[in-house]
């Protein structure tokens, strides 16, 4: 199986990743007992995992790309309502014109 890559469940994951932090269980041990073929993948899964739960900080790149992502939504964001605020000041006018 090395050199391909293999997708695995979120369920598998989830389960997976549980087993080593809820039940402190090694991540080897339960890669090979549930067919992860590399227990480095699952300890991947756990390091996420712990930066999403707060159980770990975020290295400074995964900072950065989240800071990045952040931003970009908050651009689409504002692009939104400028033509959200755009189109009800041309409907606002085309109503006024109509009542006259």
């Amino acid at each position: 199986m090395s050199g391909r890559y293999q997708s695995y469940s979120d369920e598998l994951r989830r389960r997976a990743v549980d087993e080593v932090l809820v039940r402190g269980r090694k991540a080897s041990e339960v890669a090979r007992e549930l067919g992860i073929a590399a227990p480095q993948t699952l300890r991947s899964w756990v390091r996420r995992a712990e930066i999403e739960r707060g159980m770990r900080p975020a290295s400074k790149s995964e900072a950065v790309s989240e800071l990045e992502r952040l931003r970009k939504e908050v651009a689409d964001q504002q692009r939104t309502i400028e033509i959200l605020k755009a189109a009800s000041t041309f409907f606002a006018q085309e109503a006024s014109r109509h009542r006259r």
